[in-house]
């Protein structure tokens, strides 16, 4: 099967199939697993603060036990899942009509698939205590830079860098040519990078590194 298999022995898939069958437990192991990611892309996604994204977790597992005889066993979990999540936030965007749109420069990644290489810094568990002081800059300008793209790439992007998922999930969640989203993600990482471009980021880094 498709899912992770955990210590309980049950899969994504095979735990909705249980939920579908009246097996409450099941609809409860799946909110534990997936609650806290879910919740992180819809904040992101949103840009709404916690309080209000719990109440949108809340309504996209409603819409999980109203939907769940449409899904099918056979379908990844999680494709299933985010997808609802994406288009949620989709309709709540349109209704507070929250749009942001962001810009294009040059590329912040290595290639198309490997992400942004500013996210790789900051992940990275090797860090000295010169680089650890740009840390908290960084995070602030990627939220800043997330929040100012455009809803078909912020979206992609999340669900790259933030959940994890690779490209062709990401293709199923968003109803999306491959093509398209590795173009969104490209458009996103160049986005970024004129935030980071803009913040004098780029040049504090080569002072204090005395280049």
């Amino acid at each position: 099967m498709f899912g992770l298999i955990t210590k309980s022995g049950v899969t994504d898939e095979e735990a909705m199939r249980k939920f579908q069958n009246g097996g409450e437990g099941s609809f409860d192991l799946l909110l534990s697993r997936h609650g806290g990611g879910v919740l992180r892309f819809i904040m992101k996604m949103t840009g709404t603060d916690k309080t209000r994204a719990e109440d949108l977790l809340q309504e996209v597992f409603l819409k999980v036990i109203e939907r769940r005889n449409t899904y099918d066993p056979e379908q990844k979990f999680t494709s299933w899942l985010y997808g609802i999540a994406r288009n949620h936030c989709i309709d709540y965007l349109r209704t507070e009509s929250y749009r942001r749109h962001g810009s294009l420069d040059a590329p912040l990644s290595r290639d198309d698939e490997r992400g942004a290489v500013v996210l790789e810094m900051v992940k990275s568990g090797e860090r000295s205590q010169e680089d650890a002081a740009f840390d908290k800059e960084v995070r602030e300008l990627i939220e800043i830079g997330v929040r100012e793209l455009r809803e078909e790439f912020r979206e992609v992007f999340l669900l790259r860098e933030v959940e994890g998922l690779p490209l062709d999930e990401i293709a199923r969640i968003t109803e999306s040519p491959l093509g398209t989203v590795k173009s969104r993600l490209r458009y996103a990482y160049q986005g970024l990078r004129k935030i980071f471009a803009e913040s004098g980021y780029f040049e504090e880094r080569r002072k204090a590194r005395g280049v």
